[in-house]
This record gives C-alpha cells, structure tokens and sequence, in this order.
C-alpha cells in the first residue's frame, strides 16, 4: 500500500469551527508536527480574498503561507481554492518554482465546472500538482461522474476527489464510485477521498479504500481530532494508527496527538464538531448538515419535526445551505393563524392594574431564589414563567411557545393557567391560545425567542411594568444557560453573540412600551435605541 497517501486538512477543514483562527505562532507549529508526524501531504488552509489577519489560515498569496512552513520536510505542502467563496484568481499566484507550496486543491459546484476547467489550466501552467475536488460526488448519477472523469483525463491533473459533502456515503456507494474511477481515470490520476462523518462511516469507508486493489495511487484526507465542520471528518490520528499496524509502519502518530493535546481540544471546549442526531438526520435525507444544525438550535422543534421540515427542502437546494429558505420554511411550520382577540381581552382584564413578573428559565432564578421571594411576597406580581413549569416560585400562567418544552412539560401542565402560541398542535381547549406568527421578532437568531415573544404579548395586553427574572442572556457553555440541566441544550454552531445582540435589540424596542426592570444580572441591557417593527 505504498501507493496511499494521507492529506491532513485540519487547518483547512477544521478550520471551519474556528473561523480559520489558530493563530499564527500555532499554524507554524502545526505544519511542523503534522511534518514531522509524516504526514504526505499538508494542507495549509484556503487561498481566499476573504479579509484575514495572521492569525487565521486564511492566504491572500503563497508567500503568506512559504513563511511558515518548515525547512528540509518531506512533506507535500497544498493550499485549497474554492470557487464560489472569495476564491483567489490563478493567475495572481507566484509559479510554484518560487514557493515551497507544492500544490493547490480546486473545489468547485456542478454549475462552476466551466470555470473549474480555466482555473485548473492556470494553476497548472504555474506549476503546481493540480487537485480536482469536485463537490458532493456522492450526489452525481454513474453518467454524470464519468463525464466528468472524461474531461478531467484532458487536464491529467495530479489527483480526482471522490467527496463526500454530506456524509451520506455508505461503503457500497463508495466503492461504486471509486471502481467507476479507477476505471476510467487515465494512468497516473490519483483517486483522493474526502469524507464527513455524518453516519459514523468516515473511517470504515477509509478502511474499504485501503483494502481496495488498484495500481493507481489513492489520497485519504483526515484531520486532527476530527476537526471540521458539523460533523467533522476522519480522525488522522486514528486511520494513521490503523494504518501502522495493518500495512506499514511508516507514520508518527504522537506529532498528531500532540496538536490534539496542545490545540485542539482547547477548540472543542468551546466549539462543537462531530457525530450528533441532526447531522445524522440532514445526512439521512442528502440535505446539508446547516439545515439541521439551524433547525436544532432554534431550540424550539422536536427531532420528528426537524425531520419533516427537511423533508419540504425542494431536492435541487438541499446541498448549499440557504439560511432564508429554511427559516422560511420554519416559520411556516411554526404558524398556525387563530383569531385570538378573545383570548387577548381575557389576559388583558386579568393583567389591569397589575405588575407582571417574567420568570424565564435562566440559572439566575436559583442563583437569586431569595430575591425573587422577596419582590413577590412585597408586589404580589402576576408571575408568568416562559416555557417551563417552575416549582421554586407559584405562577399564575405559563407561556408556551413550543413543541419541544410542550413535550417535556405536558404531564405537569395546569391548562388552565396556560397561554399557548398557535404552533403547537393538539392544545386542550382549557388553554389560551395566541397567535404566534404575530409575536416572532424581526431578527433571523431571535425571530422566536420566547421571552421576546412574550414581552409582544404583555404590550397587546396594555400591561405597564415588567420585571425580568431568569433572562440572563446565552454564553458558550450550555449548560450554564439554565437552571436545570435537563433544560441544556447544544448550541449547533448557532452565533450567541448575534442572538444576544439581536435579542437586546428586541427588549429595547419593548423597553419604549413597556417598563423592564431586571431583578437578576443579565448580559442584556435596556438603552435607549431607535428602530420598530
């Protein structure tokens, strides 16, 4: 199997969970390891007209990235292009006689084939080992793949990818689309793989391939740890482990374990790869892994409906994420008209007069138990909690706004004391229901957001002063977010800075009409700010 090699694509790929920001002192010492590990090929990260500091492996020229790569290694150096995103021209790059990079990776859709073709020409005429990576292979038709194979053989490029961008690829298809490969790429093409590890089969398929019998040379990509977005992709460390003792022992994992040890698993502290149910899901039904991870962190909707929105994406816009068609999608799913003038004269003449205490399910609520007691048993507020029944305070309504905690809660729910948004179905008829579409937000993180959706409610019910407990805003460890940690849930690569942002926003447009007060610490602060719905 001296014919395989293994590309690592940590500071590429992985750099997706860290927006390419290692650092520019860890870059170095990462290329070094990875070097020294023997690795074959190395690749650096993406050459991009994306804004970048040092800090990130992000490249505007190959000089930026010759200046930190080792001397005297025997590895082969790779930067990726990737047409639709930023892609640096061809034909700005120094010739590869210049530069120790050695080779350069082109990435392109169905639709940029044309162009993929141009590029290639350029990048090999400047003297790099061209690699062909065409996206989501795993979605082309027999008829389709060799077409392209056909023009490719033209280029005789130094290697085609087979990938796997949604990491739906069982072994079966693989070794389908890798016979098919082998079969009708000319002599000296190499077979490159690259997988995601939506089904747990990024490393069982990379065990098919080097069983596979061929004379051609096959490339398996890999990352440390995993590192890559969503799901993430095959661990180096392990298919080198598992290489040495089936093959040859030809490779150094410790290198790769020091990198994981020194730098990787600070990342996943704060940021999340790998294997999870709404990666499964999206891969499952052949829609990209945002889809699902979107859906998940809205925090708001059951797996079994995560599963039926996927199910309404049009088949041709499964495979690139659009953020406006899913949200879309959700808030259809979501929105169920009633008339509820009825229901919001009945709160309105329970709330005259009255002070209202928001109880939302922040950890503060235990934090600042004493507090709380103390402003309910002096102003006698009305207490309504948001989305969970709280058995340290009384409460005189629950607002519920979705299936998730409806599901959680339902055996302990007083109907009677319950005002439910119209998304959820199958309500008793005990409960208040109200329109839900006409409280969303206008933000795309915090267009539900329960607490802002609730605060909408109290102005249609002319209620004056508010006081806020339990709305201590989201930080990066789940479970510090609520009071419980059954109430924990993932945060799916959701940006919580933007949806605190965007959530402060919403409580300031509510501040004009309403009077908040915050009995608890919060990350959110009332000022003034102009804007409306």
């Amino acid at each position: 199997m001296s014919q395989v090699k293994f590309l690592d694509c940590t500071l590429r790929d992985g750099g997706y969970v860290n927006n390419w920001k290692f650092g520019r002192e860890t870059i170095r010492d990462m290329i070094r390891r990875f070097s020294s590990s023997g690795v074959d090929i190395i690749e650096c990260g993406f050459l991009t007209d994306l804004p970048s500091d040092p800090d990130q492996s992000l490249f505007h020229s190959v000089e930026e990235i010759n200046a930190l790569l080792p001397e005297n290694s025997q590895s082969l150096f790779v930067a990726m292009i990737a047409i639709g995103e930023k892609e640096i021209n061809p034909a700005l790059l120094s010739d590869a006689a210049e530069t120790g990079l050695g080779g350069i990776r082109l990435t392109f859709h169905p639709d940029e084939i044309d162009k993929a073709f141009c590029y290639g020409e350029m990048i090999q005429r400047k003297g790099y080992r061209l690699f062909m990576q065409p996206v989501g292979t795993a979605g082309y038709t027999d008829e389709e793949l060799i077409r392209l194979i056909k023009r490719v053989n033209q280029l005789n490029p130094y290697a085609f990818y087979l990938v796997d961008t949604l990491g739906t690829m069982y072994g079966k298809l693989l070794l389908r689309q890798v016979i098919l490969a082998d079969n009708n790429l000319a002599p000296g093409i190499r077979i490159g793989y690259h997988s995601h590890n939506n089904l747990q089969m990024s490393f069982a398929n990379a065990q098919k391939l080097l069983e596979f019998k061929t004379d051609r040379g096959m490339i398996i990509d890999c990352s440390a740890s995993g590192m890559g977005r969503g799901a993430g992709n095959l661990c180096t460390e392990l298919v080198l482990n598992y290489y040495n003792n089936e093959f040859e022992n030809r490779y150094h994992v410790l290198p790769v374990l020091e990198v994981v040890d020194k730098y990787i698993t600070a990342i996943s502290l704060t940021s999340r790869w790998g294997y999870s149910c709404p990666y499964f899901l999206a891969a499952s039904q052949d829609c990209h892994p945002n889809y699902a991870s979107y859906l998940m962190s809205k925090q708001t909707v059951s797996v079994s409906a995560v599963s039926e929105l996927l199910d309404q994406i049009p088949q041709e816009r499964r495979e690139q994420f659009d953020k406006q068609l899913i949200e879309h999608l959700y808030q259809k799913y979501q929105s169920h008209a009633v008339n509820d003038l009825d229901a919001i004269d009945a709160l309105r003449q329970k709330m005259e007069g009255r002070k209202v205490l928001v109880l939302a399910p922040g950890k503060s609520i235990a934090a600042y138990q004493d507090r709380i007691q103390e402003f309910i048993d002096e102003e006698d507020p009305l207490i309504i909690s948001v989305n969970f029944v709280p058995h340290q305070y009384r409460y005189d309504l629950l607002f519920l706004t979705n299936d998730r905690r409806y599901e959680e809660t339902r055996e302990e729910i007083d109907w009677n004391k319950t005002i439910a948004t119209s998304n959820i179905r199958e309500l008793p008829g005990e409960a208040l229901t109200v329109n839900y579409s006409s409280l969303l937000n206008t933000s795309l993180y915090a267009s539900d957001s329960a607490g802002a959706m609730l605060l909408k409610l109290l102005v249609k019910c002319t209620v004056k002063d508010v006081y806020l407990a339990g709305m201590d805003g989201f930080s990066d460890d789940p479970l510090s977010n609520y009071y419980a940690p059954d109430y924990a849930v993932l945060n799916y690569d959701i940006p919580l800075r933007v949806k605190n942002e965007e959530i402060n926003v919403q409580l300031n447009k509510r501040a004009k009409e309403l009077n908040l007060v915050f009995l608890t610490p919060s990350l959110y602060k009332i000022q003034n700010q102009k804007g409306e719905d």
